[in-house]
């Protein structure tokens, strides 16, 4: 008896007349059309292959998995992140490998490389950010979702960061603020910078406001130690933007522990609108980013690299949507 023929991904792609993503989704139970799935699996059977048995044939080429780097998983923005991403690539076929900062940048690229991954997610870069740099020098495709970096030669996908922070002053500004803070997340994060610089051009161009900023790094205690500080000052501002959600739940723990009244006294505004912040107990008036959409086109970007390496570096920049509750107030109201 012969030898049964060896085929690979890419002779099962071509002669199917798909990319060899596709096959991937294919073999993985991925969404695909039927009349697609069809092609794929006659070709799988015309050389006596059980799909499970084909998919062990692309080990060579490709893995199938793919990483997905974050910054802190007590943030309940990134469980949602991780979620959504996750969703889009099992809808793809694809399956996920976590890298937190638990690990130091040199663990993070030593699993990454031992994993085989095909590409990696980063939902989290700051300015110089050593994994991501490292991930192209060892030639492993890459996509920013969420934050971005100026000059980086990857695809990148983010919220209209600047409308955020544009609307948010001016719903502050409509409701007669005129004594601001802004508790500003990481100075090496776009989101911080893009948001943090919108807000203060805003305010700027109405003349009579004035505005204090405080650092909260995107992290609760911080957040929470730097607003009761602005709170006892001689003169605490009315109402504050806070750069992301967790920031804006810890200005309202710190004004309920300073005896200070949301929204009669002060109205907090945040950004994000991840699903806690729709909580009756919480109600943060907030700027929604489209999470699920940047995770579908931050793996959409990624799976085009993988069968197209050479097309050159996009950037997506998706819309945001103000979303009033009940954390703010007109400041005559104070």
């Amino acid at each position: 008896m012969g030898r049964r023929r060896t085929v690979t991904s890419v002779q099962i792609a071509r002669e199917a007349g798909v990319a060899q993503s596709t096959v991937s989704r294919v073999l993985n139970g991925g969404s695909v059309s039927e009349e697609t799935r069809r092609r794929v699996l006659d070709v799988v059977a015309k050389y006596d292959f059980q799909p499970s048995q084909a998919a062990r044939s692309l080990v060579g080429t490709r893995s199938g998995l793919i990483g997905v780097v974050i910054r802190d998983l007590t943030n309940p923005f990134y469980p949602v992140m991780v979620k959504a991403v996750e969703r889009v690539l099992h809808q793809q076929g694809l399956r996920l490998s976590l890298v937190t900062d638990v690990m130091t940048p040199e663990e993070g690229l030593a699993l990454l490389r031992r994993e085989g991954v095909d590409g990696v997610v980063f939902t989290s870069a700051v300015q110089d950010d050593p994994l991501a740099h490292r991930m192209l020098k060892h030639d492993i495709p890459v996509v920013l979702c969420h934050r971005t970096l100026e000059d980086f030669p990857a695809d990148q996908v983010e919220a209209d960061n600047a409308t955020a922070g544009r609307l948010a002053a001016d719903h502050l500004l409509s409701l007669g603020h005129r004594h601001v803070g802004m508790v500003c997340g990481s100075a090496g994060a776009s989101t911080a910078q893009q948001r943090g610089a919108a807000f203060r051009d805003r305010l700027r161009a109405h003349g009579d406001v004035t505005l204090t900023e405080v650092d909260g790094d995107y992290d609760y205690a911080t957040a929470y130690g730097a607003v009761r500080t602005l709170l006892s000052g001689d003169r605490r501002p009315t109402a504050l933007f806070c750069h992301n959600d967790i920031m804006a739940y810890a200005a309202l723990n710190a004004a309920a522990a300073a005896g200070v009244r949301v929204p009669d006294e002060l109205s907090v505004v945040g950004c994000d609108d991840v699903p806690l912040s729709a909580w009756e107990r919480i109600d943060l008036t907030t700027v929604r980013q489209p999470l699920e959409r940047i995770a579908q086109v931050g793996v959409e970007l990624l799976v085009q690299r993988l069968d197209e390496p050479d097309l050159p570096p996009r950037r997506e920049v998706l819309p945001v949507e103000f979303v009033e509750r009940s954390t703010t107030a007109p400041a005559s109201r104070i």
